[in-house]
């Protein structure tokens, strides 16, 4: 056999052992494709969860710093800024059992909080209620003024036959409270607004301010309370 003939028989030979490698080599590269392809998947989701996690933590850390800054706080955080950043948190919904406990604590300060400032309110309501009640009778404390700095025993007789123009009768009676706390009130031995007048113009001083003012329908004194300023 020739050379020609024989290397023309090889070259037919090459040939279908070549077509058969490619297919084979296609499936390998897919396989390995689809595996590199499912590992990526796989970390990137593994790296996802972690990110989850950590931001999650990190929330949860932030709450209960938060949290504990609010229970920590010695009354000069703002009551609206106190529920603001736990409303902020419990929108959250972190489902922590330590930040669930501090949600709780934290409510219940709050709600404390608002139930002083509420009897601080109403304090002051009835303390500015009172001075403007105190305020409304300046004229009858200016009349025992005007008997204790009166010029002489004349014209402080005087003044006190015009001031007892203001109650219902002579006899009226006068409570001087000498000492309050609370709802305990101390009162002086009772006496008449004519016994008070002269007491006052024989003294030459007035040393107590109107506390309580009854009066008829006729606008006039029916009993009055005294209190030492």
């Amino acid at each position: 056999m020739s050379k020609d003939t024989e290397g023309t028989k090889n070259k037919k030979m090459k040939r279908p052992i070549t077509r058969s490698l490619i297919p084979k080599l296609m499936i390998l590269i897919l396989i390995g494709g689809m595996a590199f392809t499912t590992g990526g998947c796989k970390s990137k989701k593994k790296l996802a969860q972690e990110q989850a996690a950590q931001e999650y933590a990190d929330k949860v850390q932030k709450a209960i710093s938060d949290l504990q800054a609010i229970l920590d706080d010695d009354g000069t955080m703002p009551l609206a800024e106190m529920e603001r950043r736990l409303n902020d948190i419990k929108s959250q919904n972190l489902n922590d059992k330590k930040v669930n406990e501090l949600i709780m604590k934290v409510e219940d300060k709050i709600s404390k909080r608002k139930e002083a400032l509420k009897k601080l309110e109403e304090e002051e309501q009835k303390r500015l209620a009172e001075e403007a009640e105190r305020n409304k009778y300046n004229y009858i404390d200016d009349s025992f003024i005007e008997v204790a700095h009166a010029a002489d025993t004349e014209v402080a007789n005087i003044k006190i036959a015009n001031a007892l123009k203001l109650y219902a009768s002579e006899s009226v009676l006068v409570l001087i409270i000498i000492h309050r706390e609370g709802d305990v009130v101390d009162y002086d031995k009772p006496t008449t607004i004519k016994n008070y007048l002269n007491y006052v113009k024989d003294q030459k001083k007035y040393d107590n301010k109107i506390a309580k003012v009854k009066m008829d329908d006729y606008g006039q004194i029916t009993e009055l309370e005294l209190i030492k300023k």
